[in-house]
């Protein structure tokens, strides 16, 4: 039974984007808190983190960036309470290292070392100017508004949009999906407050839980 929408603007600070990793990406996964090895980009590079929990009114984590022969405090990459997803641009080449501090947490990190041209454009989008290919990207993980009339959650990575009995809209989430969705009796649907029509990014479950959409794909069958 699928069921009424709600919405909600919430203001989002970090620009929050997929991506696919390759064979040279490097990933970290782990729990609570950690001393991360060392790692070296020779270009701008993107961090790609993700974080998660059942228990979402005991968690935080904060992620600090340091520079792994001096030791010196780059800066901090996120600090939160409960669950959320980043991804933050660095220019800057060089080696690093990174500090976990998390409690009740699971947490993913992606570092991926990125050309120019895309270096280039992800800076457009973060001073608010995209090119026609950056709002291609960023619309293919938007819901439009008034698009659909109520939800249903097939599991906790997968939910369906309704436009009275026909389905509209497919929306995954990044692993390990959005926990506590396949239970959840209303969702909050979310755009960002600072723009525009650019429809729904995320949704809020009543426990707090943030999810953010990876992909949007409208039903073959529409």
């Amino acid at each position: 039974m699928s069921k009424p929408i709600r919405r909600a603007l919430i203001s989002t600070a970090i620009i929050f984007v997929a991506t696919l990793a390759s064979a040279e990406d490097i990933r970290f996964s782990g729990e609570d808190s950690s001393r991360l090895p060392a790692f070296t980009v020779d270009g701008p590079w993107t961090l790609d983190w993700s974080a998660w929990t059942e228990h979402p009114k005991l968690a935080s984590i904060e992620i600090r960036l340091y520079e792994a022969d001096s030791g010196e405090f780059v800066g901090m990459i996120a600090e939160l309470k409960g669950v959320g997803s980043g991804y933050k641009l660095f220019e800057q080449p060089g080696s690093f290292k990174l500090v976990i501090v998390g409690n009740s947490i699971s947490w993913d990190i992606l570092i991926e070392e990125v050309g120019a041209e895309q270096a280039a454009s992800l800076k457009r989008s973060a001073d608010g100017k995209p090119s026609l290919l950056d709002t291609a990207k960023r619309v293919g993980n938007r819901v439009p508004q008034d698009s659909f009339e109520s939800w249903r959650a097939e599991s906790d990575a997968l939910l369906l949009l309704f436009d009275g009995p026909r389905l509209r809209w497919r929306v995954s989430f990044a692993s390990p999906g959005c926990p506590g969705l396949d239970k959840a009796t209303a969702v909050s649907f979310v755009t960002p407050v600072n723009e525009i029509d650019t429809g729904y990014e995320s949704i809020l479950l009543d426990d707090g839980t943030r999810c953010y959409f990876q992909r949007v794909t409208p039903d073959l069958l529409q």
